[in-house]
């Protein structure tokens, strides 16, 4: 049986819940409830339930899209010839979790996207390969050690407005210049 693509408003209304359940989530936390995701999409509850039977099943496709977003970076950046699409993609995925939708990476573990993070996971050691083989990553970097610099960049971001001053990105840069050789 083949999948019939949305209708382009239903589509619309997809990406506008999606977005709409990342700002939530982000602000209130993923126990959140989908009237408030809907009221900030700007639709009815039941176009939400309609689309997402519940919230473990909204959750599930905001991680699917960051994880497909993950590796459509990871394939552009095994495309660099020259041993840079590691950090490149390091950078991206940070970028991409200082949005609200980057608040999904906390569901990291979940069972649903398991297929997703394998595949995600083995684009990662290509990456890490890759950049070894041009001499632009230390030897025994592994796949655990740039989840744990981009989980540690989220913490940063997510720190009390009191220490603000904190930069993600100059972390970033320390964090990357730690990856070389």
């Amino acid at each position: 049986m083949t999948v019939r693509p949305l209708r382009r408003d239903a589509a619309a209304n997809r990406e506008r819940v999606l977005d709409a359940a990342a700002e939530v989530f982000h602000e209130h936390g993923v126990s959140a409830g989908l009237e408030d995701v809907a009221r900030r999409a700007g639709v009815g509850v039941a176009t939400v339930y309609r689309r997402f039977p519940s919230r473990e099943a909204l959750l599930e496709a905001l991680l699917s899209d960051l994880l497909q977003v993950y590796l459509d970076e990871a394939d552009s950046a095994r495309a660099r010839p020259d041993g840079t699409g590691l950090a490149a993609f390091v950078r991206t995925v940070a970028e991409v979790q200082a949005t609200p939708r980057g608040c999904a990476l906390r569901l990291w573990s979940s069972p649903a996207v398991e297929e997703l993070r394998g595949r995600l996971h083995a684009q990662m050691e290509l990456l890490i390969a890759d950049a070894q083989q041009h001499g632009t990553c230390r030897d025994g970097v592994t796949v655990g050690d740039l989840v744990g610099v981009l989980v540690a960049l989220r913490g940063i971001r997510e720190t009390p407005t009191s220490t603000a001053g904190l930069d993600w990105r100059r972390h970033l840069e320390l964090c990357l210049a730690g990856l070389r050789p």
